[in-house]
């Protein structure tokens, strides 16, 4: 079976840190940034399965790339989970209009989040074999 990647970025470099070990320890590849525009620059030349993007970062917000991402075709599908600490009305319904897979609010539980990556990776797993 092919190891299954997944991209986080946070400018929050401790939480990047701890999401990387939990995940390498299930088996994933991990790729890390800490800003949007790197966020996009690394999703192009690895297409993960999944990515975890943190709201506000420097050099732009998860939003933002989800939007980028939409526009190449080979990473639209790409599900995303976004990550904020403003756990605000308009942030939730922004990220419903984005079709973010998924919305955590900070602090979270680690195991939550492996628990949504994963079904995130199912879908992508599903997708591929139905020829999507």
């Amino acid at each position: 079976m092919q190891r299954r990647t997944i991209l986080i970025a946070d400018d929050d470099i401790g939480l990047l840190a701890a999401m990387s070990t939990r995940f390498e320890s299930l088996g994933f590849e991990v790729i890390t940034t800490q800003d949007a525009y790197q966020a996009l620059d690394r999703a192009r030349r690895t297409h993960p399965d999944a990515m975890v993007l943190d709201v506000h970062m420097p050099a732009g917000e998860g939003f933002s790339v989800m939007e980028r991402l939409a526009a190449i075709p080979e990473l639209a599908g790409t599900p995303c989970i976004i990550m904020t600490g403003d756990d605000s009305p308009e942030v939730r319904r922004h990220a419903e209009s984005a079709e973010a897979f998924a919305m955590l609010s900070k602090p979270f539980e680690m195991e939550e989040l492996v628990l949504i990556i994963q079904a995130a990776v199912r879908r992508v797993r599903a997708s591929a074999a139905s020829g999507r």
